[in-house]
């Protein structure tokens, strides 16, 4: 017999056919547009700094570094890695070009890359060891509308003008540390037009109610970052109740009968992204490999934005999401669980690979031994006598605690990370094991 399937959010209740009207033309476009109100927001965030600081944010044109590895201490972005420096920059282009300088490698084999995203979170292009020279390079970062008459090999033509640009340095352990901070300090941006910040960035609006300051960031940002020609229908039915966003829209001075439509598709377009967040099949593993290259998957890219923002394209590195357990449950630390790599089937990944453990906040758990992740440069990491290997992932410690990856006491979830995944993984080839629930 079928069953009827869980409602993502309750039926809601509409005052008159315009509302319904607007509602249901809203709702695709808040799952669009959401993407572009995180950059905005975290372009804000990152950039209301008068000076470059040691912890990721920076004025806009300029690269700020961190000095340590992300822990639960560190919130700009959710779901961080934890094997890495991070450096980042947000970047406008509307005044001119903008150089990037990357440094020469000092070792051949220390990872990195520098991630460039256009205003909707699309990975349009990452520079690192495989298409930068162990020598270094110049590149010079170009508006989609700039002419040079002959772009330059080094030139990077980008989507949009406002370009976040996020790095990320390998470290292979604390004795690293300083190595990798050595060659992080290298990359630079050393030629710009100005440190003016697009203008929905300077407006951003964050009062009391979330519906209408989502729509007014939002209709700020698309005036500045208009849809692509084909994603014009996307807020044309609008256009009919007044909203015209090249003209500018004060959303509290609307119609109430069209503002309390526009909360209603708020309420259910954020309810909707939030319940794909998680496997819809309750699997233990989930990934895309349209990461970072949405096409017109906007509900996937929505997704990513609200629990991976800043991820990379899946030919870099795949993010495989756990939240439930073999058995289809939703991972709580009130259990303690396993998860068990079979003798020679370590993920595939060329480059490193680790498991992560966020808390439903989606950041990092304090924990005791201020470990956040588990992968193949885990110092200590003990594999079986068959050369398998388990790791415990728990709240409360295990006697052995050399393969632990603690949790917190309540619902958690799980990324495995795998940079460079080899040519099997993406074939399909790799299963990844579940996780097991011990008790």
């Amino acid at each position: 017999m079928n069953h009827p399937a869980t409602p993502v959010y309750d039926t809601p209740v509409y005052t008159s056919a315009l509302e319904a009207y607007v509602a249901s033309a809203a709702i695709p476009l808040v799952i669009y547009g959401y993407p572009l109100t995180e950059s905005i927001r975290t372009c804000r965030l990152q950039t209301s700094v008068a000076e470059v600081t040691g912890y990721g944010r920076a004025p806009i044109n300029a690269l700020s570094a961190s000095q340590r590895q992300w822990t639960h201490e560190d919130r700009d972005i959710v779901t961080p890695a934890n094997d890495l420096l991070y450096f980042c920059g947000w970047i406008n282009l509307a005044d001119g070009p903008v150089t990037l300088a990357i440094p020469a490698r000092p070792d051949p084999d220390r990872y990195f890359v520098v991630e460039l995203l256009d205003a909707f979170t699309d990975n349009f292009i990452n520079l690192g060891i495989r298409n930068v020279p162990a020598t270094g390079g110049t590149y010079r970062l170009l508006g989609p509308e700039y002419s040079t008459g002959s772009d330059d090999a080094n030139d990077v033509r980008c989507p949009t003008t406002l370009v976040w640009l996020l790095g990320r340095v390998l470290v292979n352990g604390q004795h690293d540390l300083d190595a990798a901070r050595s060659f992080q300090s290298g990359f630079a941006i050393t030629d710009h037009p100005g440190s003016r910040r697009p203008a929905c960035v300077d407006q951003w609006v964050g009062g009391d109610d979330a519906a209408i300051d989502f729509f007014q960031n939002l209709f700020a940002a698309l005036k500045e970052f208009p849809p692509a020609p084909h994603e014009l229908g996307l807020p044309a039915l609008l256009r009919r109740v007044g909203i015209r966003i090249e003209e500018g829209v004060d959303v509290a001075g609307l119609k109430p009968v069209v503002v309390q439509g526009l909360i209603n598709a708020y309420r259910q377009g954020m309810k909707l992204v939030e319940a794909n967040t998680r496997s819809q099949f309750k699997k233990s593993w989930g990934y895309s490999l349209k990461l970072g290259k949405w096409g017109d998957d906007y509900l996937l890219r929505a997704t990513t934005a609200m629990k991976g923002l800043g991820a990379l394209s899946a030919d870099e590195a795949v993010y495989a999401l756990g939240d439930y357990d073999g058995d289809g449950k939703l991972l709580d630390g009130a259990h303690r669980y396993e998860l068990r790599f079979a003798p020679g089937m370590l993920p595939p990944a060329e480059a490193f690979w680790s498991v992560s453990l966020y808390g439903k906040d989606f950041y990092f758990i304090a924990n005791p031994i201020g470990r956040y992740a588990i992968g193949n440069r885990t110092p200590g990491l003990r594999l079986e006598n068959d050369g398998g290997l388990v790791i415990t992932i728990s709240h409360e410690a295990p006697a052995d605690t050399a393969n632990w990856l603690p949790a917190p006491s309540g619902p958690f979830y799980l990324i495995l990370r795998l940079y460079h995944p080899s040519a099997g993984f993406i074939a399909g080839q790799y299963v990844i094991p579940a996780v097991s629930r011990i008790d």
